[in-house]
């Protein structure tokens, strides 16, 4: 039996906004296709998406919508298909679960479906603010949520059965940055039942093995999406079950290299290196300066570099001329710390906590798209 594992395909998404804008639905699209194929070629008895497949929850692309359903269709004529919803995908993909595509199931809430050889948990990303008006502190809340969910699949694993569990989460000690912890309760490895066959992660955009027992994975994005990135790998896992052993087989998917071009100054010779770099270059590059802001620096690099789509200046350490709204948020946050104050009882510290965790996510979102 095999499956494959996909996930965090960020349909949608436009990256380096306000400097260079670049749509990276094309680049995603050929990835997904090369997945597709190498779906038929295994003749994967499942496949499974761990969510995040849009990367705009609001107002998500008409585009972007149309690609995901014509992979979508794609993959649940080789395979059933399930889609986890992740912290990004529009809600509106519920309303998925309704239409009539054969072998495509897409999940909203935790539950755990039967699929003949298979067990499958789900676990799909749980929203703190839905809770909010049940407790003063909802994110405590998931996290006892998450254990005692967790606590069940324990007690549901059928030895007959290839056991499975398939979530958009985080692991404990896998943080990519600190705009990732404000996105969710975090789970320690101790607490994944040890008799899974296999946990399919989404989240994390590095595609990566978490631990051996069980096996755990996050089968990461597709490309790179910002520079943070760069030296993730990327693709997806094709995952066989034989004679009660897991064998994993990582599926690279093409993409196009980001790198980031580290000058100490701007200076003829400077340039002239770096010139030569450029025109060698095939994938997005983005040029740090050790030195004061060059508007004209930036517009020549920009205007004579297709690959060029960020130039940054920094002068000890700090990075000159980027966009900030630290001082707005603080002072939106001051604001409704005031509002609140008086009003809401115990609930008055956990909803400010909501707002500045949301305003967290707000950065994650400009920042993948700068």
């Amino acid at each position: 039996m095999k499956l494959l594992h996909t996930s965090d395909w960020h349909l949608g998404l436009e990256s380096w906004v306000g400097s260079k804008s670049v749509d990276r639905l094309e680049e995603t699209k050929m990835a997904l296709l090369d997945l597709v194929q190498v779906a038929e070629q295994e003749k994967v008895d499942l496949i499974l998406v761990t969510g995040d497949v849009l990367h705009s929850r609001v107002s998500p692309k008409i585009d972007a919508l149309s690609l995901l359903s014509d992979v979508l269709g794609r993959f649940s004529s080789i395979a059933h298909t399930f889609l986890v919803l992740g912290n990004h995908d529009w809600q509106g993909l519920k309303a998925w679960k309704n239409l009539p595509i054969k072998n495509l199931t897409v999940v909203d809430h935790p539950e755990q479906i039967d699929l003949k050889d298979f067990r499958l948990f789900f676990l799909p990303y749980t929203d703190p603010q839905r809770l909010l008006g049940a407790t003063e502190d909802p994110m405590s809340v998931v996290g006892d949520y998450l254990n005692n969910f967790l606590v069940k699949v324990r007690n549901q694993i059928d030895e007959k059965k290839i056991n499975i569990l398939s979530g958009h989460l985080l692991i404990e000690g896998l943080i990519e940055s600190d705009k990732e912890i404000a996105l969710g309760v975090q789970i320690k490895k101790s607490v994944i039942p040890t008799g899974l066959n296999y946990v399919a992660l989404g989240h994390i955009h590095n595609n990566s093995i978490v631990q051996q027992s069980p096996i755990t994975c996050y089968a990461g994005s597709p490309i790179a999406l910002d520079f943070g990135e760069e030296q993730d790998t990327k693709g997806a896992f094709i995952v066989e079950f034989e004679n009660n052993k897991t064998y994993l087989h990582r599926v690279d998917t093409a993409h196009k290299k980001l790198k980031t071009f580290k000058m100490r100054d701007y200076s003829e010779a400077s340039l002239e290196f770096l010139t030569k770099q450029l025109r060698d270059f095939d994938g997005y590059a983005r040029v740090i300066f050790e030195g004061p802001a060059s508007n004209e620096i930036r517009k020549y690099l920009m205007e004579n570099f297709e690959c060029v789509v960020k130039v940054e200046f920094r002068t000890d350490g700090k990075t000159v001329d980027a966009p900030s709204m630290t001082r707005q948020k603080i002072d939106v946050i001051d604001l409704y710390r005031a509002y609140v104050r008086g009003r809401f009882g115990k609930l008055e510290e956990p909803m400010v906590n909501l707002v500045e965790r949301l305003f967290k996510e707000v950065d994650e979102d400009q920042t993948t798209q700068s």
